[in-house]
């Protein structure tokens, strides 16, 4: 029995992804994990980029592996910049998400959001008490 390229690549399980040493899948699951294009600017990748195309030009096509230390650091930077990117973007996300709570409110015509009335509501407070009382109970059994 002779196997296929692609069913050795597949049972394949040392392709290090560069985050942990515990970090090893499947040669098919590392195909999946591609970068983005790098056609758009990536300002904080620009040396890596240059990396890649550098290895990807003067490596072998023969050599399975043979750029994936670069493009390993290539998707650990790109992960940083889009790390980066949603932390600029959603650096006031609370504060919008409280202006559209407000707005939404005052468009239905209410004082109060549903979670500033259940915690005014006695009864909804009573049920949940008796609910914890009884979890706490089960946990003692």
């Amino acid at each position: 029995q002779q196997a296929t390229l692609a069913q050795v690549l597949s049972s394949i399980v040392l392709i290090d992804l560069g985050e942990s040493s515990s970090s090893f899948v499947s040669a098919r699951q590392a195909t999946i994990r591609m970068h983005p294009p790098l056609d758009r600017p990536h300002p904080e990748c620009v040396e890596e980029i240059d990396d890649l195309y550098h290895c990807h030009a003067t490596t072998s096509k023969l050599k399975f592996w043979g750029c994936n230390n670069v493009k390993f650091a290539l998707d650990q930077c790109l992960k940083k910049e889009k790390q980066n990117l949603l932390v600029e973007l959603n650096k006031d996300a609370a504060e919008k998400r409280a202006a559209e709570e407000d707005a939404y409110q005052k468009a239905l015509g209410k004082e109060m959001s549903f979670e500033d009335y259940l915690k005014k509501d006695k009864d909804f407070n009573k049920a949940m008490e008796d609910r914890r009382r009884m979890e706490e109970s089960k946990q003692k059994k």
